[in-house]
């Protein structure tokens, strides 16, 4: 069974789910959305909080429970020898919980008092009222906020009086000012390092759009928005930004969030096919695409091509369940249109498709609020994909497919090729050790850069057609089969 976390699609977390939108309604649930940016699904801390509160199993560690933290901030508490001190969380991490109002950046009031009022919760409740016995939630700060406790570097005790066994493995971090920084999502990080960051003047990142496909898949472009510590409105309007159903918001830093989609499985479908049709070896896996590129090229992309699939297989590729856009608890993958002529190479192909055109209805998300900021005023410029993640930058046919999609080139930055992520947190910090050395810790980080193009891969206007139908039967087969996943709500 899944563990909590991004991929969890466990049949008591989709349950909670259910039992959560039954007792909201409609409009609270789309208000809800509005301020923390998240659907309420499984993928997220609120109704797998509960679900864990609930479950008479977890009795015995849930009465051991003081607050709930990061892996960020367990590393610092044991660096530092605080085990005790109550240790904050950054934005980032807090909006990655679906329980953080992204607008203002604190911790939602209703999805707060949903998770405060469980039953479970106040049952293992530690306090004497239960303000205090259910205040599980960690206190959160920007992810460079200065820690007080680090301005003499890291202390040769612990708090309890025990050596720190990081005082003599980190002599770097001995008797002077260190900085450490809390968490940053991957998501974040990764828009950065491939120069998809956008700043406050040029609108949706110079309306690049980062596509990762590694394990899982995101589209996402970051946005200007500062956080709004003194309004009490949850109105969309006055902040600045309406959420699209079917996308994410999160927040960055002070001054930033992200918008955007992501499936649980992107390279991980290829990866269980590869599996299943006995292709482990490169030699294998490389002839089967040569053969599914050759089969693209020729039904798909020459001006004669014709629309229906070259395969006439199409997959649905929730292998771990659905996040974008439908965020439908206890959806499953599903393959259809197989025959005894069905090769390898068709159903390669239609995994390959699959992941593409749940990307391609993000994208048309995006790309719809992107229209709305040019209409504005804020960008005038062409759209570009900016690919990351090893699985795209890998497969020249994937990003060929992306491009035929979304109507857009797509380009792989040469400075951020292999590394994006980590490069991004570079950025991150770097930008705010700057700030702070000229005086001005607060002032908003520029991280737009241009583009050192590696590869470009130009979309042919040939296969429009073909993808066009190829979205709407994938849709299809969705609606047909999403009845059977209903059964777990």
């Amino acid at each position: 069974a899944a563990t909590l976390s991004y991929a969890c699609n466990r049949e008591d977390v989709v349950k909670e789910c259910q039992s959560l939108r039954d007792k909201l309604g409609p409009e609270k649930l789309k208000a809800l959305y509005q301020r923390t940016g998240a659907p309420l699904h499984a993928a997220y801390a609120l109704p797998q909080l509960l679900a864990f509160y609930k479950n008479e199993k977890n009795q015995g560690i849930a009465r051991q429970i003081n607050k709930w933290q990061t892996i960020s901030s367990i590393c610092l508490n044991r660096w530092v020898g605080k085990p005790h001190l109550q240790m904050p969380i950054s934005f980032s991490e807090a909006s990655w919980t679906g329980m953080l109002n992204f607008r203002d950046c604190t911790w939602d009031d209703e999805a707060a008092q949903l998770f405060e009022t469980c039953s479970g919760i106040v049952q293992y409740s530690h306090g004497e009222d239960d303000d205090d016995g259910i205040d599980l939630l960690p206190p959160m700060v920007d992810f460079d906020a200065a820690l007080p406790f680090l301005e003499n570097g890291i202390p040769p005790y612990n708090d309890d009086g025990s050596e720190n066994s990081y005082w003599d493995r980190w002599p770097e971090l001995q008797s002077h000012m260190v900085n450490l920084f809390l968490g940053i999502g991957d998501g974040v990080a990764a828009n950065v390092g491939s120069k998809c960051g956008g700043n406050s003047t040029s609108g949706l990142g110079s309306y690049r759009i980062a596509v990762t496909i590694g394990t899982s898949a995101a589209v996402r472009v970051c946005l200007p928005l500062s956080m709004h510590e003194d309004s009490p409105s949850s109105n969309e309007d006055e902040s600045g930004i309406s959420v699209p159903p079917g996308l994410f918001c999160y927040r960055v830093d002070r001054d930033h969030v992200l918008l955007g989609g992501a499936l649980t499985d992107g390279g991980s479908v290829v990866e269980w096919a590869r599996s299943l049709l006995n292709l482990q070896s490169d030699e294998s896996f490389d002839a089967c695409l040569v053969q599914v590129s050759k089969m693209y090229e020729k039904h798909c992309t020459s001006p004669d091509s014709c629309s229906s699939s070259p395969s006439g297989v199409t997959m649905v590729p929730f292998l771990s369940g659905e996040r974008s856009t439908g965020f439908r608890g206890g959806a499953q993958a599903c393959i259809s249109g197989l025959t005894r002529e069905t090769t390898s190479a068709h159903i390669m192909y239609a995994c390959l498709e699959s992941v593409i055109l749940r990307l391609g209805c993000v994208m048309k998300l995006l790309n719809e609020v992107g229209c709305s900021q040019r209409a504005e005023g804020h960008n005038s410029s062409q759209g570009i994909l900016v690919a990351s993640g090893n699985a795209l930058q890998c497969n020249s046919l994937w990003r060929q497919m992306l491009a035929d999609c979304s109507s857009m080139d797509v380009v792989i930055d040469g400075d951020s090729s292999g590394e994006g992520t980590s490069r991004g947190v570079a950025i991150l910090i770097a930008g705010s050790l700057q700030q702070r050395e000229l005086g001005n810790p607060r002032a908003t980080c520029n991280f737009e850069e241009p583009l050192v193009i590696a590869h470009k891969t130009k979309a042919n206007a040939a296969a429009g057609e073909h993808w066009r139908t190829a979205i709407s039967t994938q849709e299809s087969l969705i609606g047909a089969v999403s009845s059977t996943w209903n059964s777990m709500e």
